[in-house]
């Protein structure tokens, strides 16, 4: 709870990636802030109507997992 007395919900951060045709590829169109999932899709569905999308899917960051990761030196 904050000073106020007032339950501060966490909000997280999740990529919304889209295709228009089924033969291509899903690509990244942008990112949502949300509480969770529920509005997190809403939220990708009215911001980026602007085309016609078939798929869209929101993936909240904090669960992306990473398969190769750069290495930050070499020496």
């Amino acid at each position: 709870m904050d000073k106020m007395g007032i339950q501060q919900k966490a909000v997280r951060i999740y990529d919304v990636f889209a295709r228009q045709r089924r033969r291509e590829p899903l690509a990244h169109v942008g990112t949502v802030t949300a509480p969770n999932a529920d509005l997190a899709a809403a939220y990708a569905r009215s911001i980026y109507n602007e085309e016609p999308w078939i798929e869209m899917r929101v993936i909240a960051q904090q669960d992306e997992i990473t398969a190769i990761e750069l290495e930050e030196s070499f020496a």
